[in-house]
């Protein structure tokens, strides 16, 4: 299962009970489907940028959940459907990386002598440099 973000705006004509239950179903949607919600936060009703469905408000809800992408997917169509949605966002939420104990002894860094903290190419010119004509022949 993988970690996904789900942010939901809802139509400001909802009472905390509407947005209550569009919350309660669409964890139940999850849940059914094999996952679990991790986190709800509701954000509350806040201006929107644009219209959307002649609305100026909406009550923005957050969800964490952890979840098959059949999960997912059936709740996006759920969000499609529902008229009290106005909008809505997915997103994979990065996984969380573990970092080593001990992190091995990598090679020396190359020398850089005269480039200011520039990397070294090959032939000693800092990479990136631009080399004349002249500078090319004798390397």
């Amino acid at each position: 299962m993988r970690s996904y973000e789900v942010i939901f705006i809802l139509d400001p004509a909802l009472g905390d009970d509407g947005v209550d239950a569009a919350i309660a179903a669409a964890s139940g949607i999850v849940t059914k489907e094999g996952g679990e919600v991790a986190e709800v936060q509701k954000w509350g009703k806040k201006r929107l940028a644009y219209e959307i469905k002649k609305r100026r408000e909406g009550h923005y809800v957050f969800l964490r959940l952890r979840a098959p992408v059949k999960a997912v997917t059936e709740l996006e169509r759920h969000l499609n459907i529902a008229e009290s949605a106005l909008k809505f966002l997915t997103v994979l939420a990065p996984a969380l990386r573990r970092r080593p104990a001990k992190a091995k002894a990598s090679a020396p860094a190359p020398k850089e002598s005269g480039t200011h903290g520039m990397t070294v190419g090959v032939h000693g010119e800092a990479v990136g440099s631009r080399r004349t004509g002249a500078e090319v022949q004798e390397a």
